[in-house]
Formats: structure tokens, sequence, C-alpha cells
């Protein structure tokens, strides 16, 4: 009999949340040299995890086998699924023919995309978010952003604060559309090209209404792009 349960469900995102671990970080600066390739320093993402004020979040691609030492062998089933591992092998030949190797390692999970944030006494600080070139536009940005909200939410945070280029609109209209307004601008914040940063803050996060307000923009979210598993802390 077919082994049907092995299928994809629709419904599903198969992209998840879950806090960053040491085995990710040369994922996590793979990907923050795809999404920011002038950005210098680079981020400690070693130190970063040892900051008691940061915490990482990171979206990882459900459906990658998880270590071979873990799992028993595949049952054949009658239905062809897609192999998410060689459509990602082939990702891989192309960097390689660029002469980046990729940080992933078969049995790990392959991270998409990483949310920081700084917890300070009276506000959360979002300090950079990331998403893979090939995985952009997918929803996994806006998934970081509600994983992020949920996360100071449950740390009891009133407000969230962020810095974003003032270029970068589609950016701000995502921060907008979870009532991030703007405060003011940081004159040449950006060391590549000292352009400027609009500050951005989303107040009151824990009231009645933002409450109501982030359950239907999550609702809308997973109608969009799938329920999606999120493992915040």
């Amino acid at each position: 009999m077919s082994a049907v349960h092995n299928l994809p469900d629709p419904n599903k995102m198969p992209y998840a949340l879950r806090p960053m671990h040491e085995r990710d970080l040369a994922q996590a600066a793979e990907i923050e040299r795809d999404a920011f390739p002038t950005l210098f320093p680079p981020t400690s993402f070693r130190r970063e995890l040892k900051n008691r004020l940061a915490r990482y979040l990171v979206a990882w691609r459900c459906e990658d086998p998880p270590p071979e030492s873990q799992v028993a062998p595949p049952e054949q089933t009658d239905y062809a699924r897609p192999s998410q591992i060689s459509r990602f092998l082939s990702r891989a030949r192309k960097n390689l023919w660029r002469g980046r190797p990729s940080a992933w390692q078969p049995g790990q999970q392959y991270i998409t995309g990483f949310l920081g944030t700084w917890y300070m006494p009276d506000e959360a600080h979002i300090v950079s978010v990331g998403v893979r070139a090939d995985y952009r536009g997918c929803g996994i940005g806006e998934l970081l952003l509600i994983g992020a909200i949920e996360q100071a939410r449950a740390r009891r945070t009133q407000a969230i604060t962020l810095e974003v280029r003032t270029s970068n609109h589609i950016a701000q209209n995502l921060y907008k559309k979870y009532d991030f307004q703007p405060m003011g601008i940081r004159k040449g914040y950006y060391t590549d090209n000292r352009e400027d940063a609009l500050i951005m803050t989303a107040a009151h996060i824990r009231g009645l209404s933002y409450t109501e307000r982030l359950r239907q923009l999550t609702a809308a979210h997973q109608d969009r792009w799938g329920s999606a598993d999120r493992t915040i802390s």
C-alpha cells in the first residue's frame, strides 16, 4: 500500500522557525554575505550566541531529512516526490563554480533566513534580518518578523524598534504592515555607502488592539503560505 502520509501537506508552509544553534553559524554567515554583500565588518554570530541580550531565530526548510543516524531508511511509495536535495545540490554546484562552497552539509537542516533581536530594558531591537536570495518572495522574511514579535511579546516587551535603509521600500512596507511607524533618521548609518537609516517602531505590542492586529496578520500569512511551526524560545 502506498505511504500517502509521506506526501507534503499542502496546508503547511515548508519552512519553520527555531532558535539559532552553534551548528547554524556557517550557514548564517553565508546568508549574511548573500543578503548584505557590502556589509563590513561581518556579524560574529558565535559572539552573538553568547550575548545575553541577543536572541536569534532561523527559518529552516522542513522537508530536508534529519541526520541519517536518526532515521530508518525511507519507505517506498507509489508517488514521485520532488527532490529537495537535488535542487539544493544544483545550487551548491553553482556556488562551487563561483568558488564559494556551500556551508550546508548533508544531515544538517538547510537554513533559509535568520533574524536577530537585542533585548533592552524597555524595548526589543531587531538588529538584522537576512534571507537567501533564492528563497525571497516565499513569505520567509514575514515569518521571521512574526516570530520576532511573538518572542518579544512572550518576553513581556512593550515595543520593538529597528533601522532600515531609506531606499529599501519593500522592507519598509512590510514593517508598516505590522504597525511599525517612522520615528526618525540616523544619518550615514550604513558604513558601506553612508546611506541614512529610517528608525521604525511598533509600540504597545502587548495591547489588545495590537494583539488582534497580529492575529489577523498571522492568519493572512497562513492563508497565503500555509501554517508554519514556530519555536521562539
